[in-house]
C-alpha cells in the first residue's frame, strides 16, 4: 500500500526585504495568483460534483454546506462552490454560536466607563439580553452576516441559506461527554472547544432569516461539508507564524510552517473527522487536496505570506489577493480569529480563563 508523504516546503529565502504591492503585483505574484485560482477552483469542483441527491428530501434543499464563520477561507470556498453547483440548489452556510456564561457575566458588570458604540464584528463582545444584544451575537455570527451579504452581492442568483446555529449552555454541557469521547485521543482544552464548535455546526440544526426579518427553524440536509482547514498552515495565517518570523526571520517562518503542515493529520484531521462524521456528514477539505498542497509547498515563502506587512494583509497574502481579485473585498481584509473564540465555545466558566489551550482535560 502506498502512502502520501507530507511534502517539504520550498526552503529558499528572499535575499532582500519584500514589499508586495496589491494593486500592482510583480509578475511572479501575478502568475502565482492565476495558478492558485486554477488549482483551488479545480479542487473545489472535484469535491462538490457528483454528490448523490437525497431524494426523500425533495428539491430546493442543499446538497453542500460550508462551515462558515465569515472568515476569508470559508468565504472563498463558498464562492468557488457556487461556480460548480446548479443555480437551482441553495448552499447552506453553517454558522455556530454558543451561550457563554463567562462572557455574559463579564458584559453585565458595570465598567465605570462610558458606553461604547456598537462594536464591529471584529471587536464584538457577547452581551447579555438585558443590555440590548442577543446572547448569540458572537463575533463569528456578526462576520458571518456581513460575509453572506457580500456573497449575495457577488452571486445574486444563488440562494444562500445562512443557518444560525445557537447552542444553549445547558445543551453544550449535556453533549460534552459525548464530544470528548469522539475527539479522543485528543484531550486538551483547545481540542474540546474546537470539537464542540464542529459537533454543533455539523449537526446543522438552527434557523434562517428571510429578507423580511422573519426567522424560521431550519435543519441542513447537506451531507457534504466544506472546510477551510489547511489554509492557515499552508499560507501563514496563525499569529505564531508572525512570532516565528520575529524571532528567527524567514528561516524561522519556513520551519514553523513545515511543523504545522507535518502535524496537521494527528492534530486536526482525525479529531475533526470523528466529530463531524458522528452526525452523518462528510467533511471535504479543498485546501488539503494533493494538488493544492503540492502547488503551495513549491512556492517561495514570500509569495504566500509577508509578515513585514500588517496583520490582515501580510498573513495569507496570496489568498487575500485572490479574494480581492474575486470581488470578495470584505473577506480579503478579514483578520484571523480562532474558531473557538469567534463562536465563544472556549472558556465558558470563570476558572477557564486561566487554563491554557494545551492543558489536559
Amino acid at each position: 500500500m502506498d502512502y502520501v508523504l507530507i511534502p517539504s516546503l520550498n526552503s529558499s529565502l528572499p535575499t532582500s526585504e519584500v514589499w508586495e504591492i496589491w494593486s500592482s503585483p510583480s509578475p511572479s505574484i501575478a502568475q502565482a495568483l492565476e495558478d492558485f485560482l486554477s488549482v483551488l477552483d479545480e479542487s473545489v469542483r472535484l469535491r462538490v460534483q457528483h454528490i448523490p441527491h437525497n431524494h426523500p428530501v425533495g428539491p430546493g434543499f442543499a446538497r453542500v454546506a460550508v462551515l462558515f464563520s465569515g472568515g476569508i477561507d470559508c468565504t472563498v470556498l463558498a464562492y468557488l462552490a457556487h461556480k460548480h453547483l446548479p443555480l437551482s440548489e441553495p448552499i447552506d452556510l453553517l454558522n455556530v454560536a454558543f451561550e457563554n456564561p463567562r462572557t455574559l457575566r463579564a458584559a453585565s458588570k458595570p465598567s465605570g466607563k462610558s458606553k461604547k458604540v456598537r462594536p464591529s464584528s471584529d471587536e464584538a463582545e457577547q452581551e447579555s439580553p438585558e443590555h440590548g444584544r442577543p446572547t448569540y451575537d458572537v463575533p463569528d455570527r456578526l462576520t458571518g452576516r456581513e460575509e453572506v451579504e457580500e456573497l449575495r452581492r457577488c452571486c445574486p442568483e444563488r440562494t444562500w441559506n445562512f443557518v444560525e446555529i445557537d447552542v444553549p449552555y445547558e445543551e453544550c454541557q449535556r453533549e460534552r461527554p459525548h464530544v470528548q469521547n469522539l475527539m479522543y485521543p485528543n484531550q486538551t482544552v483547545m481540542d474540546l472547544s474546537l470539537a464542540l464548535a464542529l459537533f454543533f455546526a455539523s449537526r446543522g440544526i438552527g434557523h434562517v432569516t428571510n429578507s423580511d426579518g422573519v426567522s424560521t427553524p431550519y435543519t441542513s440536509q447537506a451531507r457534504v461539508l466544506l472546510s477551510g482547514l489547511g489554509s492557515d498552515e499552508l499560507l501563514g495565517g496563525y499569529s505564531r507564524h508572525r512570532k516565528a518570523f520575529g524571532r528567527d526571520g524567514w528561516q524561522g517562518l519556513v520551519e514553523e510552517l513545515q511543523l504545522d503542515l507535518t502535524r496537521l493529520p494527528s492534530r486536526n484531521l482525525g479529531r475533526d473527522d470523528r466529530v463531524i462524521s458522528s452526525n452523518g456528514k462528510e467533511t471535504r477539505y479543498p485546501f488539503l487536496s494533493l494538488s493544492v498542497v503540492s502547488f503551495l509547498a513549491k512556492l517561495p515563502v514570500e509569495t504566500k505570506v509577508n509578515p513585514l506587512l500588517e496583520e490582515g494583509r501580510g498573513d495569507k497574502m496570496l489568498l487575500r489577493m485572490l479574494a480581492a481579485k474575486m470581488g470578495l473585498v470584505l473577506a480579503s481584509r478579514r483578520k484571523k480569529r480562532a474558531m473557538q473564540f469567534g463562536s465563544r465555545s472556549a472558556r465558558m466558566e470563570g476558572g477557564d480563563a486561566d487554563r491554557k489551550g494545551d492543558a489536559i482535560l
